[in-house]
């Protein structure tokens, strides 16, 4: 597994903790799915985002707006490509662009293509796979599949959603890097796939995408992990390694998502989400009072959506040491496990 390794290292060297979610981003291009990475403020979206590195063979777009100017520029004619597009923030697309996003997007992604001619423009997108990977905040996510259907819909059974956590960052920092894919590729077409046990991988999107669907994402990502490792065929151990690096990202959404009654879109609490992220920034615990202070919020209000943190069992409380007690709030003590290994990997790899 040393490409996986020096991937890594690469980029958390200077940007630590996420190596492994620009490694997703990429194994996500690789497997042909698009990605949601959901997150507070100042976690490393956009950063993430920025290090996926572009893989051979496929069109790469980025868009800070989105317009059919833009798109026949940057795209025009495409015919059998792989088209990659990033979104750093989708908070920076204005509701003008986010519709002309909504209208175009589904149409690539279910058909594979879409077709615009005027005198002034022409876009004819034929028979391409389109990946998206979008940085978004819990909030605007939330508002959108409660407030836009063909997003909904876009949203519930054509993305993976990766909370980004790292309580391993430290100082922003704001550096360049150019990653590189310094080994080769084997095209996923080239991976064969025999009959593994792929349920521990499948039960991470489960909730994510349809029971159909699940099972396809789950096949896709560890041939693109084996891909990546030069690899042809899928073997026990890519099962076990893509779940190993991955369920601590993926499964959280699993459990905020929620659906108030059998006529509304399924959406995920925003305040829990949010809440989350910041509690599982923080490594030695973080009160209530200094939450409150983040959010600009009560201290009741924190405490009523951590209740339902406590109640899934992804946070836990204790009380502080010294005089004046106060209640902290930490991450799980899995997720707590999960991070303590992925800093000793770090340190071993450094």
């Amino acid at each position: 597994m040393k490409g996986i390794k020096d991937f890594i290292h690469q980029i958390d060297q200077t940007y630590r903790g996420l190596g492994q979610p620009v490694l997703f981003g990429t194994l996500s291009i690789l497997a042909h799915k698009s990605v949601f990475f959901i997150g507070g403020r100042g976690v490393g979206k956009t950063r993430v985002i920025k290090l996926v590195p572009d893989v051979p063979n496929t069109l790469v777009s980025n868009w800070d707006s989105f317009t059919l100017e833009g798109l026949d520029h940057d795209v025009g004619e495409a015919i059998g490509q792989d088209l990659v597009w990033k979104v750093e923030e989708f908070s920076t697309l204005s509701k003008y662009h986010r519709r002309i996003f909504v209208d175009i997007v589904p149409k690539i992604i279910s058909d594979g293509q879409y077709y615009h001619c005027t005198k002034r423009l022409y876009i004819n997108v034929q028979n391409c796979q389109l990946t998206l990977l979008i940085a978004i905040q819990p909030l605007l996510y939330s508002e959108l599949c409660r407030t836009e259907t063909r997003w909904e819909s876009m949203a519930v059974d054509r993305f993976a959603k990766f909370l980004l956590l790292n309580p391993l960052r430290k100082d922003t920092k704001d550096i360049e890097l150019k990653i590189s894919l310094s080994h080769n590729l084997i095209p996923l077409t080239q991976v064969a796939h025999p009959t593994i046990d792929l349920s521990r991988v499948e039960s991470l999107f489960r909730e994510q995408v349809s029971k159909g669907r699940s099972y396809l994402f789950a096949r896709d990502y560890v041939r693109a992990l084996a891909s990546f490792l030069g690899e042809q065929h899928v073997k026990p151990e890519h099962v076990d390694l893509f779940y190993d690096m991955f369920w601590a990202y993926l499964r959280p959404f699993n459990e905020l998502q929620f659906s108030k009654d059998l006529e509304s879109s399924i959406e995920i609490q925003a305040g829990s989400t949010k809440l989350f992220c910041e509690i599982c920034s923080h490594n030695e615990g973080i009160t209530k009072e200094s939450l409150a202070r983040e959010f600009k919020v009560s201290e009741r209000n924190v405490e009523k959506y951590a209740a339902r943190l406590l109640e899934k069992g992804l946070i836990h409380k204790s009380l502080g040491s010294g005089r004046g007690k106060k209640t902290l709030y930490f991450m799980s003590p899995q997720y707590e496990a999960f991070f303590k290994c992925y800093s000793n990997k770090f340190t071993l790899l450094g």
